[in-house]
């Protein structure tokens, strides 16, 4: 499903209106019938239900919700949470009824000596910016004191569907019932951690009516829209025609680094493979990976130019160390025209070591440029801590890419790939991927589908998609305990395998 930005949501409302037939007080029933299905999911029917309701159309599904749920059997109850009642006219339709059928919503304080099988979440909407007010603080801290299952509508309080982030005060939910379209920022950590489950209804949107007349991007990477990414193999084809990809990587200290990336790239499509190293690296690898080509990188002063020429892709800095060989390659690769270079681990270490001047040859680069930092690694590059990156990791992914002509990969839960304005999210991957050489595994298979003629957006989500559902796949058979990043290029190339059916 592709997400939508809240400044689209009027015109879309419209336009289903005006084409589709869908009126909002329609497409307000739909939600609430969705959210209904939600609490439905978590607790028996007679279940005690408390549905927290702002003055928007979120608090107009959450009130269509508590109508329905009473029909079903639900002892369902509204809470004027604000003390705003509804502005919006179908919300109005629905607050109407509930009064009729039902009575008087009740208050904030009313609500907090009400038991509860299950709350509601149903307070603000996709446009909701952070910090959240002290009046909506204290609504979560009345929700906060239900010690039960939570649903939110559209998002949690005190998430920012947007970018990500999340406030101090905010208010974790079980289920998020995401309607008409996924929220990137629902994808994205720290505000991931808040979300719980996420289930999408679509209310009848996602049609290609709406599609054709809306500019809504899929920015949350799914299997369907990997598939349509990752071309066919032709049958006249030969190992020349899908590229030669150059990995300079590993060294007597990191030796396992470089063969992890030479695993991955040889699965995932490259026609021909080069690993340039030291001898004690080439030896570790001719007897698993016979396919490798092998070349010795044992000075300072190896020729790197007349090496990376004819290549379709480079590869630097598994395994590397963080010496001026390192810098050395990485400058002059940068600083020449050629074929697309990915830079990882040291290769990164090296630029972020040379503070601006490293970011200026970035800007200044010859050659369209990937890069595979962890969050240690951006921040370094930006001359930030960790925890400012990990708290505004969508944002600064985006403006770094936006800054300097790369194609960006942040790694780490709910990865992050930007390149120029486009950006997209990973839902794929969990703990099973958190151990040294995960990262080595994923250069090396996204450095391989730029050598086969994907451009680096393409093959950055493929390969990050693959990686994280092959840590998925292999997690619920060996635990997230028991996964080793050697099994990551198998269970990778299996995935692929089955989204292209």
């Amino acid at each position: 499903m592709p997400e939508i930005s809240p400044t689209l949501t009027s015109r879309l409302d419209a336009f289903a209106e005006a084409s589709l037939g869908l009126s909002v007080t329609t497409l307000m029933e739909r939600a609430g019938r969705a959210v209904a299905s939600a609490v439905m999911r978590h607790i028996p029917k007679g279940g005690r239900v408390l549905i927290f309701c702002g003055g928007g159309n979120n608090g107009g599904d959450g009130y269509a919700a508590a109508l329905l749920l009473r029909g079903d059997g639900y002892a369902a109850l509204a809470v004027d949470a604000l003390g705003a009642g509804q502005r919006t006219e179908a919300g109005q339709h629905f607050l109407t009824e509930y009064r009729r059928t039902v009575g008087e919503p009740l208050t904030l304080a009313e609500a907090e000596t009400t038991e509860a099988d299950c709350t509601v979440d149903a307070l603000l909407g996709t446009g909701a910016r952070l910090p959240l007010s002290p009046e909506l603080s204290a609504v979560g801290e009345v929700m906060r004191s239900k010690r039960c299952p939570r649903i939110a509508v559209d998002l949690p309080l005190g998430v920012d569907a947007e970018a990500g982030r999340l406030d101090p005060a905010a208010v974790f939910a079980d289920e998020t019932v995401s309607l008409g379209f996924v929220k990137h920022g629902l994808c994205s950590y720290p505000a991931r951690a808040a979300v719980g489950r996420i289930s999408v209804d679509d209310l009848g949107l996602d049609c290609p009516e709406v599609r054709k007349r809306f500019p809504i991007p899929d920015r949350v990477l799914t299997a369907a829209a990997i598939a349509d990414l990752l071309p066919a193999r032709g049958a006249n084809t030969h190992k020349g025609s899908y590229g030669h990809l150059l990995l300079l990587a590993g060294s007597d200290r990191y030796r396992g680094a470089a063969l992890l990336a030479a695993a991955a790239a040889l699965r995932m499509g490259a026609g021909l493979v080069t690993l340039a190293s030291t001898e004690a690296v080439l030896a570790a690898a001719l007897p698993t990976l016979p396919e490798v080509i092998c070349h010795g990188l044992d000075t300072e002063d190896e020729e790197i130019l007349t090496l990376a020429e004819k290549k379709s892709a480079i590869l630097i800095g598994p395994g590397s160390t963080l010496c001026p060989a390192t810098l050395g390659r990485v400058r002059t690769l940068l600083a020449t025209e050629g074929a697309p270079l990915i830079l990882d681990a040291d290769a990164l270490g090296v630029l972020a070591g040379q503070g601006k001047e490293g970011l200026a040859a970035l800007r200044s680069s010859k050659r369209k440029v990937v890069l595979t930092p962890h969050p240690g690694e951006l921040a370094r590059l930006l001359g930030l801590s960790i925890d400012e990156v990990q708290s505004n990791r969508l944002e600064l992914a985006r403006r770094f890419a936006a800054e300097h002509p790369v194609t960006l990969i942040l790694k780490g839960a709910a990865t992050v790939i930007a390149e120029g304005e486009e950006f997209y999210i990973n839902p794929t991957g969990g703990p099973a991927l958190a151990k040294g050489g995960s990262g080595d595994v994923l250069a090396g298979a996204v450095a391989s589908l730029i050598a086969a003629g994907l451009a680096p957006s393409a093959a950055a989500r493929i390969a990050v998609f693959a990686h994280g559902a092959a840590g998925d796949r292999l997690a619920k058979h060996r635990s997230a305990w028991g996964v080793r990043p050697a099994d990551l290029p198998l269970a990778m190339a299996e995935v692929l395998a089955e989204v292209s059916r």
